[in-house]
């Protein structure tokens, strides 16, 4: 009691900071003895295990020894069967590939008969097309140099008419202008020699007047001078004013004559040049109306041909276009056919791992093994057997060499007859256990009917009751086991194919 009253006041003597020193190491010490305990209880288990898996590793050998034994045993007695499955059925797919050769080979010939006879009329079709491709290109080209001469014709012919036009009525313009100058020259030289001839006998005539008239004259002038002299003083005094008038008139008048001469000259000469060039613009405007008149025709026609042109071309167009769409669309609709069977090929692949996957260690040791089923088999059904037979591919041997066509899926049909035969055994399987379960239900509600009391289990027979090693329980009817006859999906691609060539 002393000691615990000592424990208690030295307690409570203690500081806050000794105290979680305390609790500091004590936690401390006890986190090392856990560590430690943890360290002593891992090695042991390691221990353990390991010794353990010495014990594992070396019942495993033995297990798998005696079970290498055992599956040794039953892989001879099965490699066995299936090499004499095997033997059977290579000799008689050795006939059958026999009888197969022997028939493409025929088939061989007559499609190398047919595909000479189809190069022949090919090639034929090809030279004949090619023949008229050609006759057809030095028609149009000797048309084309047709059309050219006859164009180079009628320009030089126009050409040829335009020119010879053109010095006709030069010449004829130029034979006027010679004609008028020699006419004018003519005319001049007449009028010039009568000019002088009147000038010469005027002038003979005027020098007789004039001595005759001076010998008169004179001594008229002198009588008449003095009474001229006085009645021109008078005269002269009373009319110089009316006279100078009357000058200025004659001047006038003189002037006024000369002018109105070259004027009418001038006319005369106008009224000629006038008439000259309406005739040169009367036969110019005929012959532009003519060459319009061609030029006119040539425009149409070149339109004509412009539009024929215009029309081809269009045409061609449209076709080009359509064919264009038509190729488009094909091309489409292949991408996307060529996209779903690559889709169908990825789907494939993928379903092919995965049922890898699913590979027993059987399938996994054997990938193709042949099934062991011959061909009067009645475990599988016919629906599915056609169902495999519709199914076709291409593939490589595992030597490396091409597979024929009819067996190229051959280990598929294998594989898939196998599992086949696992669904239905397995549907089968179910099947009976349902109707067992319906049986056992069957049996326990009588069985129930039977220790309950009702209105109806009064009114049925009891089936509990035992009389002469015979009860009233009611059994379902046991249905007949009725055989499918089922034949191999391989032998029956065979005997269509087989069909199909002999047909």
């Amino acid at each position: 009691m002393p000691k615990k009253g000592k424990i208690k006041k030295t307690k409570i003597q203690e500081t806050p900071e000794q105290k979680a020193l305390r609790e500091a190491t004590e936690k401390l010490k006890a986190e090392a003895d856990r560590r430690k305990k943890e360290d002593d209880m891992r090695k042991r288990l390691t221990e353990n295990m390991a010794e353990e898996s010495k014990f594992a590793k070396l019942n495993l050998a033995k297990i798998q020894n005696q079970w290498r034994k055992l599956m040794r045993l039953a892989k001879v007695e099965s490699l066995r069967k299936d090499l004499e499955i095997m033997s059977q059925n290579h000799e008689r797919e050795v006939d059958m590939k026999d009888a197969i050769i022997q028939m493409l080979d025929r088939d061989l010939d007559e499609a190398e008969e047919q595909y000479q006879m189809a190069l022949r009329s090919h090639l034929q079709n090809v030279d004949a097309l090619i023949d008229l491709y050609n006759s057809k290109v030095r028609q149009l080209e000797s048309e084309f140099e047709d059309e050219i001469r006859q164009m180079q014709d009628d320009f030089q012919t126009e050409r040829t008419e335009i020119v010879t036009k053109h010095a006709a009525a030069k010449g004829e313009l130029a034979d006027i202008i010679d004609l008028v100058e020699q006419q004018f020259k003519e005319s001049e030289a007449d009028a010039k020699q009568e000019f002088d001839s009147q000038c010469e006998e005027l002038k003979n005539k005027n020098l007789e007047d004039r001595n005759v008239l001076k010998l008169m004259l004179e001594a008229f002038i002198e009588t008449l001078e003095n009474h001229f002299a006085n009645a021109a003083e008078t005269y002269d005094q009373t009319t110089r004013q009316r006279t100078q008038q009357f000058r200025q008139l004659t001047t006038k008048d003189r002037q006024s004559a000369q002018s109105i001469e070259g004027q009418l000259k001038k006319l005369q000469r106008l009224q000629d040049t006038l008439a000259h060039w309406r005739t040169k613009i009367a036969s110019n405007v005929k012959e532009c109306e003519e060459r319009n008149r061609l030029m006119r025709d040539e425009r149409d026609q070149i339109s004509r041909h412009f539009q024929e042109l215009k029309t081809r071309m269009n045409k061609m167009r449209d076709e080009q276009r359509a064919r264009l769409m038509e190729l488009s669309i094909h091309s489409r609709r292949c991408i996307k056919a060529l996209e779903g069977q690559k889709q169908r090929a990825e789907s494939i692949l993928r379903y092919a791992e995965l049922n890898r996957k699913l590979e027993t260690d059987r399938e996994k040791v054997l990938p193709f093994h042949p099934l062991s089923i011959g061909e009067d088999d009645a475990t599988i059904p016919e629906e599915l057997l056609t169902d495999a037979t519709a199914l076709s591919s291409y593939a490589i041997g595992p030597d490396g060499k091409p597979v024929e066509e009819w067996n190229y899926l051959d280990i598929f049909f294998k594989r898939y007859n196998k599992v086949l035969l696992d669904k239905m055994a397995i549907a089968k399987e179910k099947q009976r256990m349902g109707q067992e379960n319906v049986d056992l239900r069957s049996i326990l509600k009588q069985y129930l009917d039977g220790i309950s009391v009702n209105a109806d289990v009064m009114g049925d027979a009891n089936p509990l009751f035992v009389l002469n090693n015979r009860t009233n329980i009611q059994h379902q009817p046991m249905l007949a086991d009725t055989s499918i006859t089922i034949q191999n999906a391989n032998v029956v691609v065979n005997q269509q194919a087989m069909m199909a060539r002999g047909s």
